[in-house]
């Protein structure tokens, strides 16, 4: 039924797609802000649908693979036709080398496995190489904020329609259920709780700058609870730290009001807390959260069995992986627990170690440089909050929260969507920062050009001539 289903709607939207190519490329081309809703649409349904079903034309080909591969030959074509690019991020495009030289001798070796296994670098590579090919207006900013924000309520409305079918028991919810003991409480996947919990930060700047006022706090609150309730433990992580780096990076009024609103929210918070706390049927989501909060380290729990798992793939590594990585398609093969039989073939849960096993030292080093190179240059910025405006600074705390989140989990390609946008963002600062060097610079020298030039004095004897004092 679910393929049925999938050709039924995904066919005449392929058909629709091939015939409006060139229109749906030439917007592409001229507006971020098409691209943006292309990859916001991709996340959301992947959300509801919880996974594509592949079309095979000799191999199984996703939309994922289309809309990416679309959106990676849009970002070339920019970088090398447009006039109009911030940065063509050199580190980047040779991170995407490293991946794809990996890809090509996985093909060779593994054949389709190394499709599967490459998607999830590929789809991240081409939608943050599409993102950073664009230099960003205001109007562009408060675009892409509106739509985070309407994307976040559909997330949200779909969150609560799944955690309604889960309490009266709908044979639906067998649909999303994943696995372990918080299936029930866990209706969206840790990367969608990660872009509610953006919005989070993202409000709490607007509300703390007091761009925006009222609905925001409670916005803050709700979104606040319902990340908790999900039970994401790496999404919990990196919302604290996500605040704690927007307190560093917004000295003055955000700052200031940002501590005052923790004491606030505190008693806010506690009180709704309270009344969940004395309503009896919600105790085994109460119980779910307590155990997932103190099992978060247990040797024998999710964050030990991964650790256990880390260290036997690096292990088997030859010392010539640790260069060039084992090519995608390798396999992850590994036990999680001493003694048990049984073999876990995912992902490792940490896109560190996973990027280190395909891409080498090099590859990790060129990912990690592009991080941070990006958000010491976004950290440069001296930029005063503006009505419905992204200032670099808020970047920053998002690629914190980022490099957070994947200490757990692979990277999303929707995150990838800021580290785009970061990256231009953190060109357009270099430059600002370069041009006002320069004029300083001119400034000096025309002033030590003035101290430096001697006064004649002339002398009163000659014609026309006066004592210069």
């Amino acid at each position: 039924m679910g393929d049925d289903l999938t050709l039924l709607i995904g066919l005449p939207v392929a058909i629709l797609a091939a015939v409006t190519l060139p229109f749906i490329a030439r917007r592409a081309f001229d507006r971020v802000e098409f691209g943006l809703y292309i990859v916001l649409a991709t996340f959301f349904m992947e959300v509801v649908y919880t996974e594509f079903t592949g079309f095979f034309v000799g191999i199984y080909l996703y939309p994922g693979d289309v809309i990416f591969s679309f959106l990676a030959a849009v970002a070339i074509a920019r970088l090398l036709f447009s006039r109009n690019v911030p940065d063509r991020n050199w580190a980047w495009l040779a991170f995407g080398a490293v991946i794809f030289l990996s890809f090509a001798l996985g093909i060779s070796k593994f054949g389709r496995a190394a499709g599967t296994d490459f998607r999830t670098f590929f789809y991240l590579w081409a939608c943050a190489l599409y993102f950073l090919s664009f230099p960003l207006a205001d109007a562009n900013k408060r675009s892409i904020i509106k739509a985070w924000f309407i994307c976040t309520g559909f997330l949200l409305v779909l969150t609560v329609l799944r955690w309604i079918a889960e309490y009266f028991g709908l044979p639906i919810a067998e649909s999303w259920r994943g696995t372990g003991a918080a299936a029930e409480i866990r209706v969206i996947p840790s990367n969608a709780t990660l872009f509610l919990a953006n919005s989070i930060v993202i409000l709490l700047y607007f509300v703390t700058a007091r761009i925006i006022k009222g609905w925001g706090w409670l916005a803050v609150f709700t979104l606040l609870a319902v990340v908790l309730f999900l039970q994401h433990r790496s999404v919990w992580i990196a919302t604290v730290l996500g605040v704690v780096a927007l307190f560093a990076a917004f000295p003055g009024k955000v700052r200031s009001k940002l501590a005052q609103s923790a004491l606030l929210g505190t008693v806010l918070v506690g009180v709704p807390a309270l009344a969940v706390i004395g309503y009896g049927k919600l105790d085994s989501l109460l119980y779910s959260v307590q155990k997932s909060a103190v099992t978060a380290l247990d040797d024998r729990g999710t964050a030990g069995g991964r650790i256990y798992g880390w260290n036997q793939l690096l292990q088997r590594m030859e010392p010539g992986d640790y260069v060039i990585g084992q090519p995608f398609g390798s396999g992850y093969d590994r036990y999680e627990f001493a003694g048990v039989r049984w073999k876990a073939t995912w992902d490792p849960h940490n896109f560190y170690v996973q990027t280190l096993i395909r891409a080498g030292v090099v590859g990790l080093l060129l990912f990690l440089a592009v991080y941070f190179v990006t958000m010491k240059r976004l950290l440069a910025s001296r930029e005063e909050p503006r009505p419905w405006d992204l200032p670099p600074r808020i970047l920053f705390v998002l690629l914190v929260m980022q490099l957070a989140y994947m200490m757990a989990y692979r990277f999303s390609y929707d995150q990838a969507i800021w580290l785009g946008i970061g990256i231009s963002m953190a060109a357009t600062v270099r430059e600002a920062v370069a041009a006002k060097w320069r004029e300083a610079k001119a400034e000096a020298r025309e002033r030590m050009q003035r101290q430096s030039t001697p006064i004649r004095r002339i002398d009163p004897r000659e014609p026309g001539g006066a004592v210069n004092r």
